[in-house]
């Protein structure tokens, strides 16, 4: 009989002739050894190892993937109907521009044309581009004589010159223009049925207004960026670089909605380094508006302060999903997006998958999916934000293993207590 056992039967011995107290057993318990000891450390290192490479993979956004798209094409602009099973795109090809029907994989031209932006309507879509050009497609917009060019009174002298840049309009009869004149200066109209208002004043030369935004309450912002008029200096030789531009962010002011005269644009915020590209609705309840921008993302609040969003990295393209999170994304061979979940006043940075080499200079909702496009042929990539709280998403799973793994040790814990505790003789 070795040594270990003739102690641990003398341990036992004695145990049946004098009562021990509970913490005594559990002292015993714990420091006695067992031939199986071996495989009880292996397989809790081969769990935590497990549950290592379970949390790391977790943290890798799931849902999202390289889609392709219109490998033929640069893509300008694009707008998805509320299903995303149609779009209307402006694109740039080996032709030049046009306006193409994108539905169950195919492509349709509709019209070859330069057009600067398109946007969804109740009925279908309005697309813009120079010299004041507006048309609109009703559905399902399939071919050109779909395509129906509006004509407005009050444009003045000629719409030469007049590019419109951007357009928020819900029923196409009626909305904002956003107009870069033929000076170059940025100013807003208001059109309803075939006339237009008067223009806005206009900003100062070097202000450049990209897009326009409505938000839920009815508040309109535009954002761009502002060209400075003195040097920078590069980060590598300390050279004077081009003039800087700066994050231009603009609050279009209307007496009412749908009315024609006294609109006003007030310069709501000018910010660092870089420019400002889309405008977003905040669901924090701490604001009105998450503008988001090269240099990071600011909260716009009613009465039109701005804050830093912390935690939101810099970004080339922001869109909302239909749960109210914010995806912003830049150089996606980074394989880093930014996010600020509904509710919440901080962004992160999180992973997604490789794939993906290109910087996406778009990003649009395309029914319950976000997708994320570059400014060269077929660069897309596309997530569905659904996919996180599913079984699918590793996060979600590992939770559960987790779960089912924690249980499993505590019953087996448990029922060894009762055992030993049974054997003991309590």
């Amino acid at each position: 009989m070795s040594d270990d056992a003739a102690e641990e039967q003398a341990d036992f011995a004695s145990e049946e002739e004098e009562p021990v107290e509970f913490w005594d057993k559990v002292k015993h318990w714990t420091r006695q050894e067992h031939d199986g000891q071996w495989l009880s450390i292996a397989i809790f290192v081969g769990i935590a190892v497990l549950g290592a490479a379970l949390i790391t993979q977790a943290q890798v956004i799931p849902g999202y993937k390289l889609n392709p798209i219109l490998d033929d094409y640069s893509l300008v602009d694009i707008a998805w109907n509320e299903d995303g099973t149609q779009a209307l795109a402006i694109v740039d090809g080996a032709s030049g521009y046009s306006i193409i029907k994108l539905e169950g994989g195919e492509e349709t031209v509709i019209l070859n044309k330069l057009a600067n932006s398109v946007e969804r309507t109740d009925s279908g879509w309005l697309v813009v581009g120079d010299d004041g050009w507006i048309a609109a497609c009703n559905d399902p917009c399939s071919q050109a004589s779909h395509l129906a060019t509006k004509t407005l009174s009050g444009w003045g002298n000629s719409t030469d010159g007049q590019s419109i840049m951007d357009v928020v309009s819900d029923d196409g009869t009626s909305g904002i223009l956003l107009i870069s004149d033929d000076s170059g200066q940025a100013t807003v109209r208001h059109y309803n049925a075939d006339t237009i208002s008067e223009a806005a004043t206009p900003l100062e030369i070097g202000m450049k207004l990209d897009s326009l935004t409505e938000l839920p309450d009815g508040e309109f912002i535009a954002v761009g960026s502002l060209t400075t008029s003195f040097p920078s200096w590069s980060d590598g030789d300390k050279n004077p670089a081009s003039p800087p531009s700066r994050g231009l962010i603009v609050a279009v002011d209307m007496v009412q909605k749908n009315q024609s005269a006294n609109m006003d644009m007030i310069i709501v915020h000018i910010g660092e380094n870089g420019k400002f590209h889309s405008v977003l609705p905040d669901s924090s309840g701490e604001g009105i508006a998450i503008v988001a921008g090269t240099s990071g993302a600011v909260r716009v609040d009613s009465l039109v302060s701005v804050s830093t969003v912390d935690g939101v990295p810099g970004s080339t393209s922001a869109v909302v999903d239909d749960y109210g999170t914010i995806w912003f994304a830049g150089n996606l061979d980074t394989h880093r997006v930014g996010i600020l979940e509904a509710g919440k006043t901080e962004g992160e940075t999180v992973e997604v998958p490789q794939g993906a080499n290109f910087d996406s200079v778009l990003a649009v909702q395309a029914g319950d999916e976000v997708h994320f496009h570059g400014k060269s042929a077929g660069e897309r990539a596309t997530l569905d934000p659904a996919v996180r709280n599913s079984i699918q998403s590793l996060s979600v799973l590992s939770d559960m293993i987790f779960l089912f793994i924690g249980s499993t040790m505590l019953l087996t814990m448990a029922f060894k207590l009762y055992d030993n505790w049974h054997l003991g003789g309590w």
